[in-house]
């Protein structure tokens, strides 16, 4: 009976701890753990901002995968945010994150922003030619048709009756081998 009475202290105590995560509260909880973490060789992981700016261990079984994936999406959206705005410039480097400290780091950021204006040019380009050669008319041309096996050894106790409705509601037996193994 005591251990049950504990559990539900406990559950009560975790409902009172509850705090609303605003933009604000995580910014600030940003902030606060990338003091920490400023250049590559003091970089953190996923887990650890995301217990930083929640309280709970990422790996932990208290929460499902797509509240995570929730949570961490938010975080996202923030981090890029503190760039945007200039409070603090977080970037990913191999799974890892870490604040700007380095012109070795500025440079590898340099060079994926390259890469993704040299990727949107060409996509630029690839849209002018669409239109231009009017490939939106082509479309149908890229749809594959099912096409099904039929094989004529089979055992009958394979082959079942498959009824076929057409638009014209007119019922069409057609007969199909379907393996059942």
């Amino acid at each position: 009976m005591n251990k049950q009475i504990l559990k539900q202290k406990e559950k009560q105590e975790k409902k009172e701890k509850k705090t609303k995560l605003t933009r604000q509260i995580i910014e600030q909880r940003l902030l606060i753990h990338f003091q920490n973490h400023i250049g590559e060789k003091n970089q953190t992981s996923i887990g650890e901002i995301f217990e930083a700016v929640t309280g709970i261990n990422i790996k932990s079984d208290d929460i499902q995968n797509y509240v995570k994936f929730y949570w961490w999406n938010i975080i996202e959206k923030l981090i890029k945010r503190l760039r945007k705005e200039d409070k603090c410039f977080i970037i990913k480097k191999n799974s890892h994150y870490f604040v700007l400290k380095q012109e070795n780091e500025a440079d590898y950021y340099k060079d994926i922003c390259n890469k993704s204006i040299k990727y949107m040019e060409e996509a630029q380009v690839r849209a002018d030619k669409w239109v231009e050669l009017e490939k939106w008319k082509s479309i149908g041309d890229y749809i594959n048709e099912v096409q099904e096996d039929t094989q004529e050894d089979e055992k009958e106790d394979n082959i079942i009756d498959i009824k076929i409705i057409d638009n014209n509601n007119k019922e069409k037996p057609k007969t199909k081998i379907i393996k059942l193994y």
